[in-house]
Formats: C-alpha cells, structure tokens, sequence
C-alpha cells in the first residue's frame, strides 16, 4: 500500500529539467529521487518530438514513435519502488532513440527507411538493444537515417532521406544539411528528445552527422559492440555506438551496449580489449596530461572553410598548452588512396550483396529475401523509393552484379590492401613512429581511414561557421576527431571529455528549433 500512495503522489511532481541540456546522471538523480518518474519523463519527451518533428520546424528526425513506451515507462516506475528505490542501471528509466536499421522485437518497425522491409517482423531484439532493455532503458522509437544508411545511390543530392521518414533537417539552421546516415540520431540528441541515441557507422555515418549537429558521436572498434540484428552493410566495417551530448554521456552508453555475442563473430576476437567501466576515462581537463597526439594534415581539407581551419588549429594550441604533446603536422602517406577508397567500395558492395541475404532470410512476414528481391521492390515501386535526393540505386546494381566471391582470393587481396593502407601503412604506422597515443583531425576531413581499418573513432564539438562563408550555412556546428589503434576507445574518450570540458564549446549555440 505505502508503495502504491508514493507511487501515486509521484505522478504530480513537476520537473524543471532542461531536456535540452540534461546528461543521464541528472536524469538518473531526479528519477531516483521522485523529482520525476520515468512515466512523466517520457510524455516530457513525446511532447518535444511532437512540436518539432512533423510540426513546427519539420525536423523529421523521428521516423516512429513506441506505442508502449509509456506502459513500459510506469512499469520501470513500479519496478524502482518495489525493489527500495534500487536501479537497474544508471539507464534504469531512461528513454533512447535507436536508428531504424537496429531491429527491435516490439510493435516497432525496423525498416532502414525503406517501404521494401515495412511490416516485416524481426526474429528478436538486436543484442544492443536487448543490452539496454536488461539495463532498463525505454526504446522510445526509431530515428529517420538516409536510407539504407547512405548505401544505394552514387547521386545522392542531400543525406538525410529516407522514403519513410523524409528529410531530416538541422536544428541550427533552416533547412540545414544533417549529413548521414545516422542523421535523425544525432539530431534527436542535439536537440533533447531523448536522453542519448544510437547511430551505425561503416564510414562516417556516426562521426560526420555528429559534427554537423553539435553532439558527440562514437564509432567502437569493430567488434567491440555486437552487430546482430543490425541490417548490414559490411561486416567488416559497420560498428555501432553512441550519439550523444557529452562524452561522460556516450561513456555510459557504451558501457552498457558492449560486449561479446555469439552471433557475431567480430565480438569474439581474442586480442579485444574491453572495460566493464568507460564512465573511468572521463578524467577532466587534467586527463590530458601526458598524452601525446598526432595532428593529421593532408587529409581532405581542401574545401573547409578558413575559419573552420583556424578554430581547429587554435584547439591544437590549447591541447599542447594544457599538457599534451603534439606533433604537428602528420601526413598519411597514402592519402590519394585513403580519400578516393575505389577498393573500400568494393568490399563493400560484394559485403552488402551476402550479409543483407543474410539479415533478410531471418525476417518474418515479407518476400524479400535477396538484394536483388530489394532491387526488384524499388523497380515496381519507384514513386514510394526514388526522389530527386536518391534517384536510382547504382551501389545496388553494381554490388548485385559483382562477381567477386566473399573469401575468394581476390577478395582477400583487396580487403588485406584496405587493411595495409589503413593500419600498417596508416593508422598504427603514424602511432608506433613517433610513439602517439592517438591522432587528431578535423570531423569533416575524412573518416576513411579508421573505418577502412575498423578502428575507433571519437567527434566533440568544435565551433560554429561564421559570417565568412556563404549566409545560408552561417551557424552551423562542426567538430574535432581524435581516432587512434582498435580497442583504445578508452583513451579516446580520456582525450574527447578533456578537450569538452576545456572548451563547453556545445553551451554556446541553442539550436534555433529547440522546443521552448
């Protein structure tokens, strides 16, 4: 009895939490403490996506909504209090957003924006998402992507549409660029209608939409989080991992979404390095005492604009000031290879043509079966899945006409050049010469080379593009990434939390469509 009358008394706290802003601990402290219930919390939430979604600004960062978000919500609430105030996890409560290629066994879809997969039923939660549900997160709904995470068209026109969801748009400005694929994720961070998101990235699609949207973004090592359930691209390249609007924040959630799983077999590498706790290498301003770092400068930064450049470079005279020693500047000393990857698209495509058949052959309640059933779909259906931002589906046709055999020899010609480039000639070349603990580069120059070679790669918010550019992009946020060897995710994060808490660079802009 006394816990249904606390129960009940709870349902008329009013909190002043500013979704906006508010970090996972804040919201795990007010929850804890009946400030607010997990119930309130959601419908705080459901209310700010609905001013802004497909209202208002039209953000369209949402493709769907749980319909039994709320249910699950007041059970979390009831599970609290009958077990003395105890959580499950500092996600106990939490409402997520996950990227609608992450499948969900709910009334949800997982569609990867596409009409071809709606309605289809998936065999069971994706590891990642069951990872969050045992640690109490509420699923919150689906968030729109470029469709088929950017992997269909060569004359993509602008990333951030899906025949589902539409054009996802900037929060900071009109009409604004999201980037992809994981774009309605990292607006739906920037912006508070969730706690914190999840995007995929084979390359760049975590990283660049973070950049653009003032949020931080990770990509893991491949393998260090479970892919099972996640419609592919490569299973040599495609990671998944947090969006978020702090570091500690993405911390939190990699802790909990990593792991091993049988069901994938990158997440059984024996030389992976995993920690039980990320929230420890959140370390401050003072992590960066006696860290080195590598500034890579002949990376794609041709078309960045000036003040875009001196931002960063005043950012590596601030690191170097407070402690770390840089070594500037780097080059790749492939850099035509690592910017203009031909071989990284071939992988690619003959990846694509096997691990989707092998996706769509554990779906229920759907004809599709092969890329070439998905091909077919678009074909009879052209006015539902080509526009004038995803015209046709060249990347399909070229993957499903590829006559490369996965682990042919040829195929491990090509892979193991992608690794040399990427690795030994890159990446852990550049760390073990001049003895780095990570590299550092502009958000928009390239992620190739980390996504060639699998590694982890880390984006936080660097500064906002002035009046020297032209008008309709003035305002809009870029970052700065640090990537480093596989499984040094720890000291990315260490690197990621000192430089956000030196410079609160994310506190300075309030997106123009934030929801008052």
């Amino acid at each position: 009895m006394k816990a249904l009358i606390v129960f009940l008394l709870i349902q008329t706290v009013n909190s002043h939490l500013n979704l906006l802003t508010a970090t996972i601990l804040e919201l795990h402290n007010a929850l804890n403490s009946y400030e607010i219930t997990s119930r309130q919390l959601v419908e705080l939430y459901l209310k700010r996506i609905d001013d802004v979604n497909h209202k208002g600004p039209e953000l369209n960062a949402v493709i769907e909504i749980n319909p039994d978000a709320l249910e699950i919500a007041e059970q979390l609430d009831k599970e609290r209090i009958k077990f003395n105030d105890k959580s499950r996890s500092l996600l106990h409560g939490i409402p997520i957003l996950v990227k609608d290629n992450i499948a969900t066994y709910d009334k949800l879809n997982t569609t990867c924006g596409s009409h071809a997969l709606l309605g289809s039923k998936v065999p069971r939660d994706a590891t990642v998402i069951d990872r969050l549900k045992r640690a109490g997160a509420i699923i919150l709904g689906k968030t729109n992507l470029s469709e088929w995470a950017n992997f269909r068209s060569f004359n993509v026109t602008r990333d951030g549409w899906s025949a589902r969801g539409g054009i996802t748009r900037s929060a900071y400005i009109k009409d604004g660029s999201t980037y992809g694929s994981s774009s309605g994720s990292a607006v739906a961070a920037s912006i508070g209608l969730c706690a914190v998101a999840l995007g995929t990235e084979t390359d760049g699609s975590i990283i660049s939409p973070s950049s653009i949207n003032n949020v931080v973004g990770l990509k893991p090592t491949v393998g260090l989080t479970s892919r099972s359930g996640v419609i592919p691209i490569s299973h040599n390249q495609d990671s998944i991992g947090p969006i978020a609007r702090t570091v500690m924040d993405a911390a939190i959630l990699l802790e909990t979404i990593q792991g091993m799983d049988q069901r994938d077999e990158a997440t059984l590498n024996k030389n992976a390095v995993r920690h039980c706790n990320y929230i420890q290498f959140c370390r401050g301003i003072n992590g960066f005492h006696g860290l080195s770092l590598g500034v890579v400068r002949n990376l794609n930064y041709t078309a960045i604009p000036v003040d875009q450049l001196r931002t960063f470079n005043e950012a590596i005279h601030l690191m170097a000031k407070l402690g770390v020693k840089i070594i500037d500047p780097l080059n790749f000393e492939s850099e035509d290879k690592l910017i203009n990857p031909l071989n990284e698209l071939l992988i690619l495509e003959i990846d694509f043509k096997h691990d989707i058949e092998l996706y769509l052959r554990e779906l229920n309640n759907t004809n599709m079966r092969t890329l070439n059933d998905l091909i077919k779909f678009n074909d009879e259906n052209p006015d539902k899945e080509f526009s004038q931002y995803t015209p046709d589906q060249g990347i399909w046709l070229e993957s499903q006409n590829s006559t490369i055999i996965p682990d042919s020899p040829l195929y491990r010609q090509i892979l193991n050049t992608n690794l040399n480039l990427s690795r030994d000639g890159g990446i852990d070349y550049l760390l073990d010469k001049h003895h780095l603990d990570a590299l550092v580069m502009l958000s928009d120059a390239s992620t190739t080379p980390s996504a060639m070679a699998g590694y982890p790669i880390i984006s936080v918010p660097l500064g906002y593009l002035t009046d020297e550019v032209p008008e309709n992009v003035v305002g809009r946020p870029y970052g700065i990434a640090f990537t480093g060897r596989a499984w040094s995710e720890n000291i990315l994060l260490t690197f990621a939390d000192a430089f956000e808490k030196a410079t609160n660079v994310r506190k300075r802009v309030i997106p123009v469509y934030a929801p008052v």
